[in-house]
């Protein structure tokens, strides 16, 4: 009986396929550390405003924290939704037209609400965070962020959803995208992951300064994770060294994120067409 049953959910599966909707957690990350000027800040909320919020899907999900000297002890959700929790259906709506009053509303509430309340909340908490900006703790902000990757699944294949009788449930997985807008230059109070002093450095230096990283347990696992960088620079204090430290940063986190097991989609100064590629799935 059970190899009967096995082999009518083989037949099953190939008549049917596999329809698994992939919903998207965005983690955005944003540094708040005082070398980051007002104009630079705007251009991140912009770059949130007008990508990703556009291009987001009605069961995604968005979270916003901040990278500066706090990342870690003082680390806090400054903004967040979850549109799969969310109902935007009327009963004042008709039948014909219910799925897309539903969906308007959804796209009002996310290109209007959400689009003005993200920009208020970000320079109101940046405020509030001012004695956290002396520093950028990136990584301890990355090690943060690893419990807010979003594993949840519900029956990832048609087997599952007919060996469980749930024809009816949603089938779907979520992939965690981290969106990190900063320079990436890391520094911490400790002094122990300064990228100030990367322009002098060689390559084999900034290897040993992952492997050390890992040593000590500060690589988190992030596999299956997306990561995309908006921003990455040098600082002002580099100066002549300003190219090698760009160079040498972008080759410390391209280790850091292989070592994590991140997949990096787009890392520079200005990777709006990466995001939005990664957004509309091209």
């Amino acid at each position: 009986m059970k190899q009967i049953t096995l082999i009518l959910i083989s037949i099953l599966v190939t008549i049917t396929g596999c329809d698994t909707t992939n919903r998207k957690n965005f983690v955005v990350l944003i540094d708040n550390s005082t070398s980051v000027p007002e104009q630079v800040m705007q251009r991140y909320i912009a770059t949130i405003q007008e990508t990703i919020l556009p291009n987001i899907g009605d069961k995604d999900k968005l979270i916003v924290q901040f990278i500066d000297g706090c990342s870690q002890e003082k680390a806090e959700r400054i903004y967040s939704f979850d549109l799969a929790e969310m109902n935007f259906e009327n009963k004042a709506d008709g039948v014909n037209h219910k799925a897309d009053s539903s969906r308007a509303r959804l796209k009002r509430y996310v290109n209007v609400t959400v689009k003005n309340d993200i920009a208020e909340t970000i320079l109101a908490k940046r405020k509030e965070r001012k004695d956290c900006g002396g520093y950028t703790d990136i990584v301890n902000a990355l090690n943060e962020a690893k419990k807010l990757v979003e594993t949840k699944k519900s029956y990832s294949n048609n087997t599952d959803k007919i060996i469980n009788d749930a024809e009816g449930i949603e089938n779907f997985e979520y992939e965690t995208c981290i969106v990190i807008f900063s320079d990436m230059v890391n520094e911490n109070s400790a002094k122990t992951y300064d990228f100030t002093t990367f322009g002098k450095l060689k390559g084999a230096d900034i290897n040993k300064k992952v492997t050390e990283l890992k040593d000590v347990d500060k690589i988190p696992d992030l596999a299956g994770v997306k990561v995309l960088i908006y921003g990455a620079t040098s600082t002002e204090a580099a100066g002549p060294f300003a190219g090698k430290q760009i160079e040498n940063v972008e080759l410390f986190w391209d280790l850091f994120f292989h070592s994590a097991g991140a997949e990096l989609k787009g890392y520079g100064y200005d990777t709006e067409i990466e995001l939005k590629n990664y957004l509309t799935n091209e």
